[in-house]
């Protein structure tokens, strides 16, 4: 009964319930209940996810700026997140924004990322309990990434518990792994899990230049990373493995 309702809990996610907006002004707190950190909060705009000037950037966000701030009103936006508008590319490898975006052709496109401090790979500078401030001066839209994995991590802990998962525990690596087999499970879009962001080295609420495709394994030199690609084309609607292959 208990894998049944782990199933069931999975299926009844409904990922639109973590998206917040539009508006221009979000204020949340950067919580970390078991200790291994957060997935972090997508920032999203309306648009497509289209490069009709061939820059290697959506052109819907080029030139929006937002800023972060903190409960003193002190500008963190460098330290606690990453500016991305990766636009999708014909290399199957090259990280976009788009392979992260868990609602795809929604009208929306997923352009940065705060306070995903699970990469430890990056230094996303949030501390527990503070009180963030994201503000745009266009309409933007606020997703709790972390509490949507966490939602997904109640199922799992359901599919443990009736067995399902003992041996597919040891042939996959950690909770991306699993989030793979949900997808299988279940036949939702996979998403990318827990922990992987895609660096870009570039200053929330600047205009990004035109940059160099990252391909899967290479892990940036700079500040912030955000992940690695997945095809969407075999399995669907359910966050996995950024490793996994093509």
């Amino acid at each position: 009964m208990s894998g049944s309702n782990g199933l069931d809990d999975i299926n009844n996610v409904i990922v639109e319930d973590y998206v917040q907006g539009p508006n221009t002004s979000f204020t949340y707190s950067y919580t970390d209940d078991d200790g291994l950190g957060s997935s972090g909060w997508y920032i999203m705009m309306d648009g497509e996810y289209l490069d009709a000037d061939g820059d290697g950037r959506t052109d819907a966000c080029q030139n929006i700026t937002f800023t972060v701030t903190d409960s003193q009103g002190v500008d963190v936006t460098e330290d606690s997140g990453d500016f991305s508008c990766k636009a999708p590319s014909e290399d199957k490898l090259a990280f976009t924004d788009e392979m992260f975006d868990p609602l795809l052709d929604d009208g929306r496109i997923l352009f940065a990322y705060v306070c995903a401090t699970t990469d430890i790979e990056t230094n996303y500078e949030c501390s527990i309990g503070e009180e963030y401030t994201i503000t745009s001066d266009s309409q933007i839209y606020f997703m709790d990434k972390d509490k949507l994995d966490l939602a997904y991590a109640d199922g799992l802990l359901g599919l443990f518990g009736s067995g399902l998962l003992g041996v597919a525990g040891s042939c996959c690596c950690g909770l991306g792994g699993l989030l793979l087999l949900i997808g299988l499970l279940t036949g939702r879009k996979p998403t990318p899990a827990i922990g992987y962001m895609p660096q870009q080295g570039v200053a929330l609420g600047t205009q990004v230049p035109a940059q160099e495709n990252q391909t899967l394994g290479q892990m940036p030199q700079q500040q912030y990373t955000v992940g690695a690609d997945i095809d969407s084309s075999s399995v669907a609607d359910t966050p996995i493995s950024v490793w996994d292959d093509q």
